[in-house]
């Protein structure tokens, strides 16, 4: 069924101004509602979002920070106590050489007494070698490492420190040590490529202390060393030290390692998988055979600090776990870097720690967003209370309870000064509405009488008795249009009344939260938009209600190009709608208009053409000249009538108009259409008959599914002002037919 055939009835009277103003106050309604939670919740959740990145980001700094502080210090008191355990070696040494039954051995030559002398102090001091060379030895020993030092003993200098001896030397030294310093090599993820698989070498703490008799000659070298091959006592002792009881977390594992090259040559790091170590605790004994011995450091390290000879401070991988690590190179006798000294903890402890201190936050955070979100809805409602009441008075209104009001409202804000208004506007409706009856009423019996005697005269005065009935319906129409002014004017005062605090209080807002503002502008642009849309359209509506101040502008144009503009203005709308325009221009002579009301009047009925079609279609414009038929009254065939002006025929194939639609078709406010205002024929007619033409409609009486209907309208060549009382109604329909189809098409509905 097409728009012309749709009919709405109602056995009371139309309220077409009140179902749209309750419709609109719903909308007020519900964006005032979200608006007010949005302008709280999302300044809130930035500020969360912000918090939370900045602790995660503060935490974690924080975290690392002293977490790198910690392993640093740990690997400065185990590089102390490496070197604390050289000096009491020394001291060890420095003793034996300068107590009293050494030295008498040493004198007599007790060979005896000197071996059973180094055995005792090798056993009290836990050292893995401890001899006495002679100084004839000395110069032709078969220890490299030994012959790379003689020139310093000979002059009488102590050496303490760390070297690197070969199977070969080792068991020069004593016979075992080579076997107890071999260590099979593991495979280690992230560990550089390597051919060897045994790791034969050793690296020993090694103290040479010259032994000078009275005559300050040198009598012999004491030998003393500790292996550091497999020695866990050293690592464990360091381990003990630096890691113990409450220094780590719950399952945190602290380790230390001594490493010749890159090879862990003494360390109490597990090979166990993380999840495997549950049965260790930090100072836990655990077997040989669970020490990651014979395992290689990754090749990140090896470069950072064996090649290069930095301190490594940071998270790397060990073993089988990543754990907070801090390196530094092993210097031995000579200078060089023969390996390194490592000391660390798991990281898997700290980083639990730090994810359940952020879920913790988050949690909290996400609670008072929460708190908030529901108290800005519990208050959002108290505050948007006045409106909720007006919208019901609305719709109570809409079903024809004309008694209904909103009544009294505590508080002294604009909403309850607006609906303080809308009460008293419901009461001057009231009354404006039976004073409108009892005159129709009145009216009507005066037109009954002048009729009754109307009659009885000849058919010449017909014409006049429809002109009366046509003024008389003017003049009701005129009546209802002047209280849709006045009803507008106070409207418009009660709104722009917010609408201004709504601007004021947005700029306070911009003023007082400045560069602050930035990540709310969108929602402040749109509020302020908005605002100035219900201006726009208040402004619209005052100018409508007073048409006394609007002029017309006429100007001589070539009807056919005005139509190829309007198509312009509507080819979106037919496109969207699939419909196709089909033209047939064959006017020739020039009218003078009002361009903008004629395309106002050609977008209304071409819009109207194509929401009769149903589906796809094609909607027909053709102009012509206006020339009266004188066929049957002229006896002078050959001459041919000037035109009148022209006409411009606008047709659809849609389903026609009934008789009972098209009596009614051009009176304000009646419409067949759900969302219509029933204003767009009637401004039309008003705006041709203004310019002293007419707009006329065909639509045959049977209904079918071709029939179709004509609009033919009418223009003069010359502007004919038809200033009657109903220029002020036209011009008033006028504007809000206007004001009506900027509201749809600013909430999407299209153009009607």
């Amino acid at each position: 069924m097409s728009k012309h055939s749709e009919i709405t009835t109602h056995n009371r009277r139309p309220m077409k101004g009140l179902h749209f103003l309750a419709h609109a106050n719903k909308q007020l309604r519900q964006s005032l509602r979200y608006k007010l939670l949005l302008l709280i919740v999302i300044p809130l959740l930035l500020t969360a979002l912000g918090f939370s990145i900045m602790a995660a980001y503060w935490t974690s700094s924080y975290t690392d920070k002293q977490l790198y502080m910690k392993v640093s210090a740990d690997l400065s008191v185990a590089q102390g106590t490496l070197d604390i355990l050289q000096r009491e070696q020394m001291n060890v040494l420095a003793q034996l050489a300068n107590g009293y039954d050494f030295r008498t051995n040493l004198l007599r030559n007790y060979q005896r007494g000197i071996r059973g002398q180094l055995n005792d102090v090798r056993q009290s001091r836990q050292l893995d070698f401890l001899r006495f060379i002679p100084a004839s030895q000395l110069l032709n020993s078969l220890e490299p490492s030994l012959l790379a030092h003689t020139e310093s003993l000979l002059k009488g200098d102590s050496l303490s420190g760390l070297e690197v001896l070969s199977a070969n030397e080792l068991d020069l030294i004593q016979t075992g040590l080579a076997k107890r310093s071999r260590i099979p090599l593991i495979d280690t993820p992230y560990a550089a490529p390597t051919q060897r698989s045994i790791e034969s070498r050793a690296i020993i703490m090694r103290s040479l202390y010259p032994v000078i008799n009275d005559f300050d000659e040198l009598v012999g070298v004491l030998d003393g060393g500790t292996l550091f091959n497999r020695n866990t006592q050293v690592v464990d002792m360091i381990r003990d030290l630096v890691y113990g009881p409450g220094s780590l977390p719950d399952k945190g594992i602290g380790t230390v390692t001594l490493f010749l090259d890159d090879t862990r040559i003494s360390t109490n790091v597990p090979q166990l998988l993380p999840d495997q170590r549950d049965v260790l605790h930090q100072t836990s004994t655990i077997t040989e055979a669970d020490r990651a011995i014979g395992t290689r450091v990754s090749s990140a390290v090896k470069n950072h600090v064996l090649i290069k000879g930095n301190r490594w401070i940071d998270r790397a991988f060990v073993v089988n776990d990543w754990y907070i690590s801090a390196y530094q190179p092993l210097i031995d006798l000579s200078g060089q870097r023969i390996g390194m000294i490592y000391t660390g903890f798991s990281e898997a402890p700290f980083t639990h720690i730090y994810y359940k201190t952020l879920l913790e936050s988050v949690t909290v955070i996400g609670l008072i967003m929460l708190g908030s979100g529901l108290l800005v809805l519990h208050k959002g409602k108290q505050i948007l209370a006045p409106l909720s009441r007006l919208n019901k008075a609305v719709n109570a209104v809409k079903q024809g309870n004309m008694q209904q009001r909103i009544g009294h409202l505590e508080g002294q804000d604009e909403l309850t000064e607006l609906a303080h208004e809308f009460d008293k506007m419901l009461d001057l409706l009231a009354q404006r509405e039976q004073e409108i009856i009892k005159a129709n009423d009145e009216l009507e019996q005066k037109v009954d009488q002048r009729t009754t005697s109307l009659r009885r005269r000849t058919e010449a005065l017909k014409d006049r008795i429809r002109l009366l009935k046509t003024t008389r319906k003017q003049l009701l129409d005129q009546e209802k249009l002047a209280v849709l002014g006045e009803l507008t004017a106070g409207i418009a005062h009660e709104i722009n009344n917010p609408a201004a605090v709504i601007l004021g209080s947005v700029d306070l807002i911009l003023d007082d939260l400045g560069e602050q503002a930035k990540p709310i502008n969108a929602e402040l642009d749109m509020i302020i938009e908005q605002v100035y849309r219900i201006r726009s359209l208040i402004n619209n509506l005052l100018q409508y209600s007073r048409p006394d101040s609007q002029t017309d502008s006429q100007q001589i144009c070539n009807i056919n190009q005005v139509c190829n503009d309007t198509l312009l203005l509507v080819r979106h709308a037919l496109d969207k709608q699939n419909v196709t325009v089909e033209t047939d221009y064959a006017a020739e002579s020039l009218v003078e208009i009002n361009t903008q009301q004629i395309q106002q009047v050609l977008v209304n009925l071409i819009i109207n053409a194509a929401h009769a079609i149903k589906g796809t279609g094609s909607v027909f414009i053709g102009t012509e000249d206006w020339v009266e038929d004188t066929a049957a009254t002229s006896t002078n065939r050959e001459a041919e009538p000037s035109p009148l002006g022209v006409v411009i025929h606008v047709s659809d194939l849609g389903c026609g108009i009934a008789d009972s639609v098209k009596e009614r078709i051009f009176e304000p406010f009646f419409t067949t259409k759900e969302s219509g205002t029933g204003l767009g024929l009637s401004v039309s007619k008003g705006i041709a008959t203004r310019h002293g033409g007419d707009l006329r409609v065909h639509s045959p009486s049977l209904i079918d599914e071709t029939c179709g209907t004509t609009f033919s309208l009418y223009l003069p060549s010359h502007y004919s002002d038809q200033a009657t009382n109903t220029d002020h109604i036209s011009l008033l329909l006028t504007g809000l037919g206007q004001a009506e189809r900027v509201n749809r098409r600013a909430t999407g509905k299209g153009d009607t």
